[in-house]
């Protein structure tokens, strides 16, 4: 997509209740017409200058998809609502050179933590997609459309998501059906330094093509596109499996037979069937964001030395100092029938942050107690 967005406050006469504060932000999208159709490009840019608008006031993710959703049918787009958004409106819809520009205007209650581990930014690492059948991207010669899908896929996330952000795409494909999927993401998480890992195989991206009957020669040949996907995430310490989603939708196909798609073009991104993909990966983020925004956020200590710790959480990832983090280690137990676990053992003693740089951070007890038996690749935790 190709959205040019500008974001600014308009009025900072706020109103204020106990905690919370409120301004009017506006914010204008633009979106490319495509085949005509008006009515999807306005759509389009309503709803990524309302996302944009409730992002940056801070809005949670789950409001900008209720606001979103189902707002785009009434022209004079004003409405009212409780909660983080009191009004919407519409200021201006302007169409010239292929383009619609839509500027809205909206009032907005900024929204407050939810919890102390919403405050430090979550980091996931990934692979480029797998296509379960390859043979299904022979039409259009997408082959690379699993490379394409992760880096929108990561893009999406910078977009939408405060709190979980995917910090590393490894430029292989990692095949999730038929490998120890725990033991990768273990793997993955030590070499990347990310908390979770995401395993996404792309399973249907079949195309059905109907031919043109006699009755109706002059529409052509007719065709739609499949995308369904298989999504987990997973501890990248333990490598459990935390949440697991299937993702499927049914789209028209704009590209004619035999046609060779450039799946990281802008033209791709903009068809409908691949504004479909970003709009289904969009509710993968929501689903990703709402799963693992209070859940306690992890990192590992790097070094030990005259009883502090180095760790890689920093700057970048909304640390301060004078934070406090629980420390334990993952031990591997065995049971009698010689089944693998693995136990987290938590250090009696917190840790506070004395010193804060962008990637990582020094460490002490908080009561001055000697950190024993503590080593590298041990753990801390915001929780």
């Amino acid at each position: 997509m190709n959205f040019k967005i500008a974001l600014f406050a308009l009025s900072f006469s706020c109103l204020y209740s106990t905690d919370s504060l409120a301004a009017w932000f506006s914010a204008t999208g633009q979106a490319a017409i495509l085949n005509g159709d008006r009515v999807a490009a306005r759509e389009q840019a309503t709803e990524e200058a309302i996302k944009q608008a409730l992002l940056f006031a801070g809005a949670s993710v789950r409001s900008v998809q209720q606001m979103t959703n189902g707002l785009l049918m009434d022209d004079h787009l004003e409405i009212r609502s409780s909660g983080e958004v009191n009004t919407i409106e519409l200021i201006e819809e302007v169409y010239e050179d292929g383009y619609v520009t839509v500027s809205i205007r909206a009032d907005i209650f900024s929204q407050e933590s939810q919890c102390s581990a919403a405050d430090y930014t979550k980091r996931i690492a990934t692979t480029y997609f797998p296509l379960r059948y390859g043979a299904q991207a022979a039409d259009g010669q997408v082959h690379e459309f699993g490379e394409a899908a992760a880096l929108r896929l990561q893009e999406t996330f910078s977009n939408i998501s405060n709190s979980v952000q995917i910090s590393r795409i490894e430029p292989y494909v990692l095949n999730w059906h038929n490998t120890n999927k725990g033991a990768q993401a273990v793997r993955l998480s030590e070499k990347t330094d990310a908390q979770y890992v995401l395993a996404i195989s792309i399973d249907d991206i079949s195309v059905q093509r109907d031919a043109a009957s006699a009755f109706s020669f002059w529409k052509g040949e007719q065709a739609t596109r499949n995308f369904g996907y298989s999504m987990s995430l997973l501890n990248g310490a333990s490598g459990e499996t935390l949440l697991t989603k299937q993702y499927r939708l049914t789209e028209a196909w704009e590209f004619k037979r035999g046609e060779s798609v450039d799946v990281h073009s802008d033209r791709f991104w903009r068809s409908r069937f691949g504004r479909a993909v970003l709009e289904s990966m969009q509710q993968a983020v929501i689903d990703l964001d709402e799963y693992a925004t209070c859940e306690p956020t992890m990192g590992r200590i790097l070094a030990v030395a005259n009883n502090q710790l180095q760790i890689n959480l920093g700057k970048n990832q909304n640390v301060q100092t004078g934070d406090q983090l629980t420390l334990f280690s993952v031990q591997h137990i065995q049971d009698t029938f010689g089944q693998q676990y693995k136990q987290f053992v938590l250090h009696p003693s917190p840790l506070v942050v004395t010193q804060v740089y962008a990637e990582t951070a020094t460490v002490a007890s908080k009561d001055r107690s000697l950190l024993v038996n503590v080593q590298a690749n041990d753990y801390v935790a915001r929780q």
